[in-house]
Formats: C-alpha cells, sequence, structure tokens
C-alpha cells in the first residue's frame, strides 16, 4: 500500500487521543506551548521533496510536530530559510513533550 500523507480529520483524532493520555505533568507543558496545529515544510533528505509535519507546540524556534510517515512525535529547530531539516522524533506525544520542556543543553 502507497503512503499518503495524514488527513486533517485523522492528525485531529490522533492529536486529541494523544493528549488525553499525557501525564499531569506532561499536560501542563503541553498546555504551556501548545499552538493551533499547523502545516510546517519539512524535508527528510537530499533524495525527497519538500513535504510537510504538522506543529502542535513551539518553544520559541523548538517546533513540537507530526511526522505522519514515521507515524511518531519529534522536536526540531527549522533552518535560516524555514524548511525542517533536523527531525528527531521521539515517538508518542509524552515523549515529545517532555523533550520540549528541556532546554537543548540539557539534552545533551
Amino acid at each position: 500500500m502507497a503512503w499518503s500523507p495524514v488527513s486533517r480529520e485523522t492528525f485531529d483524532k490522533i492529536l486529541q487521543e494523544e493528549v488525553e493520555a499525557l501525564t499531569t505533568e506532561a499536560a501542563g507543558i503541553y498546555a504551556r506551548y501548545a499552538t493551533t496545529p499547523f502545516e510546517q515544510a519539512c524535508l527528510r533528505g537530499a533524495d525527497y521533496d519538500v513535504e510537510r509535519v504538522f506543529v502542535v507546540a513551539r518553544d520559541g524556534t523548538r517546533l513540537l510536530f507530526f511526522d505522519d510517515i514515521e507515524e511518531d512525535f519529534g522536536v526540531g529547530v527549522p533552518d535560516d530559510d524555514g524548511i525542517l531539516r533536523d527531525m528527531g522524533t521521539f515517538g508518542p506525544l509524552i515523549a515529545a513533550v517532555l523533550a520540549l520542556g528541556k532546554r537543548p543543553t540539557d539534552l545533551l
């Protein structure tokens, strides 16, 4: 079966289920950084075209997004041209939220 981008309706259901599963700590972090979901340009590598991921939270330039190919949430920072290339995924929303809640230096 060929891959096709997740629909907004399906994404909204995934996000709702993931938010409902957050711990109290993670829900507080998510509430602090959550944004109305928007599409963000991303590039997986030189052999790929520019695609889109859904961003659900942000802390400055750090974006928490849903990667519908990996079916994971992750955190990354777009390059100067606005395209997200360094797409570290973590799995479920709770893992990405907890990573977003830490300073980048805490992750080293």
